[in-house]
């Protein structure tokens, strides 16, 4: 049997992956998440660390990936508004932006990881007063 500490490491991860993936090309360069939008990349990255406190700490599950999960979000949307700005400055230069797959991947990975990861911290919970 797979145990919820898994799961919930392994939708983490997926998390992180999508991250780490090309969300974007401006001008032939690639940009992933980690350098795409600065300050919602924060939130991103606060959002995931928040998850790596209750993967490690299991510190209030349900509430903390619930927070996480609207962070990577926010981050996610002000990737979305910062690659419309880079395409609107590069059109003006006479250059090309483009979204690339993490773009589309990371809403979705998000979104998955909030509602699945609230459920599986839940089930840890349980498990845990056991």
């Amino acid at each position: 049997m797979v145990s919820y500490r898994a799961v919930y490491a392994f939708l983490w991860l997926l998390t992180v992956i999508a991250y780490s993936l090309p969300w974007a090309t401006v001008d032939g360069r690639s940009c992933v998440g980690w350098n795409l939008t600065v300050p919602f990349s924060i939130a991103y990255l606060m959002g995931l660390l928040l998850g790596l406190v209750v993967l490690v700490a299991g510190f209030r599950p349900v509430t903390m990936t619930i927070i996480a999960g609207v962070l990577t979000l926010l981050g996610v949307a002000g990737a979305f508004l910062g690659l419309g700005a880079a395409a609107v400055l590069a059109g003006l230069a006479g250059g090309k932006a483009n979204p690339e797959a993490g773009m589309g991947l990371a809403p979705v990975v998000s979104m998955v990881y909030t509602v699945l990861g609230a459920y599986v911290g839940r089930k840890l919970v349980v498990r845990r007063a056991r």
